[in-house]
């Protein structure tokens, strides 16, 4: 049977159990989109590519399947390398099908539209992988070797460019079965028998263990074993950002996602083995590095890349995290040598760290109190960049994966709303909160409209500072004086009710709980904007020492 290009990218598409795509069509890839109008696919168009590859990427991390954005060419693509690049950054398996000029004409500068002198080039640096389809015949094939790729092993970003004479040309196409399903371990790499059982050892010599669990944990589906493996150890766990929701934080042997604070810190000091779990070590994780890890410590890893990278293991697994912590436990299960239990230790740390954030900057701490009062326990909280998803990262307790979705490597202003937004359409059972700043959420704010076209309710808390927030005390800290940090905004109330949508505005934060409890009530999308001053957050050193200078005045 011959198909167009487009009827090949939708079918393979479709073979792979893609139910949702984001995108904005262009001159290059209307006939995907004249395939698309006979499939089960749901379409959601965005009001800019950056906001659809967003989507895409909230998408993939609510439920850790695949999150597809189309885009056409040239200036399209790269209005999508950016959230390309934070999907990287934190191992998001997203899909962008980009078309192309014609086929005759790539590389040779000759003036077509949207014509780009490399763009799978542009793009390479923020992927995993990056190919061109060729020939209509040539549509599955690459298409499905692009899910393998984010199906197995570490997730990360890949786009496949397809011309547009490709595309609208017609050739019969093959599609074999695919298993459209997650692999069980995400098939990584081998894992070896011999160092599970080392590990073992080590942990069985422990007496004072901890677990620090990572983002490949959410990936790899791993967090019961981690539970499990923390009870039956007696061992604290520690979470990076990427990692809340490995143990629920309401446990009584989760830490949070605190390894930064200088109590914790110092705590480390008093462990002996670490557990080191889908984690990087990266820079702001370990305060660029100076935390000391326990003088034993195991790194269960998925890319070997990464192991040794920043912190050098006493021994590494390479391996999926569940799998290994699976093989873990069944050494562990009949251990009769089992650790103390630390919960009271834990609990203490605790309260003495919550203490601390208290005395130095209470409104900050009643901020998030009052945010995880108003809010079920099931939903899904998406941050922007700003001051108060700065507070939430560190003290707002999550209480199950991939319902804390953070731009933590990239650190992307914009991100919020669009994969907030992209976030729902994932999972429509569950609210979902968006925590932005007047900044941020200025970067992509038209993509309320997609909330409003496709009935996608999430409730956007806009901190409002009139400003770049995070920028204006470093600068004054730093220089004595500030520049373009000040910002002329619109009236946010007027412009969600354009949208259709209600909105608040208060100003203190006892204010807060009841808007968002109502908003949630409401199942409707609402913003609600913040005005209330709000301290830096204090967890980190650099923005403790800014925090104690500027009160110091």
């Amino acid at each position: 049977m011959q198909l167009t290009g487009g009827e090949a990218v939708v079918r393979t598409l479709e073979a792979q159990g893609v139910d949702t795509v984001f995108g904005m069509p262009g001159v290059h890839n209307l006939a995907i989109y004249d395939a698309l109008r006979d499939s089960g696919i749901r379409h959601i168009v965005a009001r800019h590519e950056q906001g659809a590859a967003f989507m895409a990427d909230g998408y993939a991390r609510a439920t850790g399947r695949v999150g597809v954005c189309l885009c056409t060419s040239g200036p399209a693509l790269l209005n999508a390398a950016t959230p390309l690049g934070t999907a990287y950054c934190d191992s998001s398996p997203v899909l962008c099908i980009a078309s192309q000029i014609p086929s005759y004409a790539i590389g040779k500068e000759k003036g077509y539209i949207h014509e780009c002198r490399d763009q799978l080039g542009c793009v390479r640096p923020v992927t995993a992988w990056s190919e061109r389809a060729n020939a209509v015949a040539s549509i599955p094939s690459v298409l499905n070797e692009a899910f393998v790729r984010m199906r197995n092993g570490r997730p990360r970003p890949v786009v496949v460019e397809i011309p547009c004479d490709v595309l609208d040309g017609r050739d019969n196409a093959k599609f074999p079965p695919v298993d459209a399903t997650q692999p069980a371990a995400a098939d990584g790499p081998a894992t070896q028998q011999e160092q599970i059982e080392r590990a073992v050892r080590l942990l069985r010599q422990a007496r004072r263990p901890i677990i620090w669990a990572g983002g490949g944990v959410t990936i790899s589906g791993g967090s019961d074993q981690v539970r499990q493996l923390a009870e039956l150890l007696g061992a604290p766990v520690l979470t990076t950002v990427q990692g809340k929701g490995s143990i629920p934080e309401d446990h009584p042997l989760a830490l949070g996602s605190i390894p930064v604070h200088p109590t914790v810190v110092d705590y480390l000091a008093s462990c002996d083995v670490m557990l080191a779990v889908g984690t990087r070590f990266t820079e702001e994780d370990t305060l660029e590095f100076s935390i000391q890890v326990p003088p034993t410590m195991i790194h269960v890893e998925i890319d070997p890349e990464e192991v040794g990278r920043n912190y050098a293991p006493t021994l590494a697994v390479v391996g999926d995290a569940r799998h290994v912590l699976g093989q873990m436990l069944l050494h562990l299960a009949d251990d009769s040598s089992r650790s103390s239990d630390r919960a009271e230790e834990v609990a203490t740390l605790r309260q003495r760290i919550l203490r601390d954030c208290r005395d130095l900057a209470p409104a900050g701490v009643e901020l998030v109190e009052t945010l995880r009062l108003a809010l079920p326990r099931q939903t899904v909280v998406v941050s922007d960049l700003a001051i108060g998803a700065y507070w939430c990262r560190r003290l707002f307790d999550v209480y199950e994966p991939r319902s804390f979705i953070y731009p933590w490597g990239f650190c992307t202003l914009g991100f919020g709303l669009p994969a907030g937004i992209g976030a729902k359409a994932a999972r429509p059972d569950r609210p979902v909160v968006v925590l932005t700043g007047d900044g941020g959420f200025m970067f992509n704010c038209q993509e309320l409209a997609v909330s409003a076209q496709f009935q996608l309710p999430v409730i956007v808390v806009l901190f409002n500072n009139r400003g770049f927030g995070v920028m204006r005390p470093q600068q004054q800290v730093r220089y004595g004086r500030t520049l373009a940090v000040d910002l002329v905004n619109p009236d946010f109330d007027l412009l969600a009710q354009s949208f259709g949508f209600a909105a608040r505005r208060v100003s203190e934060i006892p204010e807060l709980g009841p808007a968002v409890a109502a908003a949630v009530e409401s199942e409707t999308t609402c913003l609600i904007e913040v005005t209330a001053d709000l301290p830096l957050q204090v967890m980190e050193p650099a923005m403790r020492r800014i925090h104690l200078a500027l009160t110091a005045n």
